[in-house]
């Protein structure tokens, strides 16, 4: 089922990442990652939402206000419920201009041209529909993690993380207004810590600010499509003139009188 709506690494990666999720580290920041989801979804409305390729398997989409809620995903495999609808990130098999909100839970990641989703996602959206992208952060300790055990190939190590300055600069070429950024999960990417994390109890989560990505593991960000504008241009008023007989030229000014 898979080469017809992705790729075969990129299929592994996703499933690598969907079993990832289950481990000990990685249920707990997926925990963190959609309970800041449930509440950023509150202020989003429209008629469609659409999940694109979700890591795990969650009921965050739930706190939508939106009724029409999609899960698309290149494959089924790895999810306890299948997806309403299969296909490719970078190619969407949506119309142009016809989704309110996408959330991309780190699709970026695994997509081998991420800029070429988020043109999939300019052109899907209406205008200020509202794009929410979760993805790891590379300027913290998780950041070191896989620079230093990238190379042996597993996930989510091995996956290219898109930092969230970046990640707002590209979408501002598309045409996008940032609207609300956060960084989450102050813990160090090791599993033995990741049973000891009680929250507000640590010294790590004392130190976290939402806007300091040295300690965060991932972020979420908020865009909202920006509404084009057609600004009228004032043609420049010229002197109406016409053309006489004779190849005269007269003016606006009046006729043209004979001499005497």
């Amino acid at each position: 089922m898979s080469q017809q709506y992705c790729s075969i690494s990129s299929q592994n990666r996703l499933l690598d990442l969907r079993a990832w999720c289950k481990q000990p580290l990685g249920q707990q920041l997926t925990v963190a990652e959609q309970d800041l989801l449930q509440d950023v979804l509150g202020d989003v409305f429209g008629y469609h939402l659409v999940q694109l390729d979700p890591s795990c398997q969650s009921d965050s989409l739930a706190a939508s206000r939106i009724v029409h809620r999609v899960v698309q995903s290149c494959t089924e495999q790895g999810l306890e419920q299948a997806p309403g609808l299969l296909g490719h990130a970078e190619a969407l098999p949506l119309q142009s201009d016809s989704v309110d909100a996408f959330v991309l839970s780190h699709v970026l990641e695994l997509a081998h041209d991420a800029h070429q989703v988020l043109r999939e996602m300019d052109r899907c959206l209406v205008a200020e529909g509202h794009l929410i992208v979760l993805g790891f952060n590379p300027y913290s300790w998780w950041g070191l993690r896989k620079v230093m055990f990238g190379w042996r190939g597993k996930v989510p190590w091995s996956l290219r993380f898109v930092s969230l300055p970046r990640l707002k600069d590209w979408l501002s070429l598309l045409g996008f207004d940032t609207m609300q950024t956060r960084y989450l999960f102050p813990y160090p990417p090791w599993q033995y810590g990741a049973g000891s994390i009680k929250k507000g109890t640590t010294l790590l989560h004392r130190l976290h600010r939402d806007n300091w990505p040295l300690l965060a593991a991932s972020y979420l960000l908020v865009a909202r499509k920006r509404v084009t504008t057609l600004t009228p241009i004032k043609p420049r008023w010229r002197p109406q003139r016409s053309l006489l007989a004779g190849g005269v030229v007269g003016t606006s000014q009046g006729s043209l009188r004979p001499n005497g």
